[in-house]
């Protein structure tokens, strides 16, 4: 029971990372793109 715990935690938190990395991304994206304009 506790390393299934242990390992949806740390899935989780990579699905996190992986999203918030991505959305970063789009933002910086999106920056340097009004910059050239």
């Amino acid at each position: 029971q506790m390393m299934a715990t242990k390992t949806w935690t740390t899935l989780h938190t990579g699905l996190i990372k992986t999203y918030l990395g991505s959305f970063a991304l789009s933002i910086l994206i999106i920056l340097l793109m009004q910059t050239q304009n």
